[in-house]
């Protein structure tokens, strides 16, 4: 494959990645609204959304870093 191709298909990867934890974010703060809508007990809720959020957002983050590391480490090869 061309290395344009490959960066498209690995920015496409990181896009989705992002979508997916920005999806999760909105997903457990409805939870933990619904919850309290509810008059529900809110410490599953909590609990599990804290770990869950900060998870996918570190993992988006670190995989952020690593690709445009590389990229600018072939920016700085040529």
């Amino acid at each position: 494959m061309k290395d344009r191709t490959v960066y498209i298909i690995q920015l496409i990867t990181l896009s989705f990645n992002w979508i997916l934890a920005v999806s999760v974010t909105w997903w457990f703060i409805h939870l933990v609204t619904v919850a309290d809508e509810l008059n529900d007990t809110q410490t599953a809720s909590l609990s599990i959304s804290i770990v869950a959020i900060t998870v996918f957002w570190i993992l988006a983050g670190v995989l952020s870093y690593v690709f445009f590391s590389l990229h600018k480490h072939d920016e700085e090869a040529e």
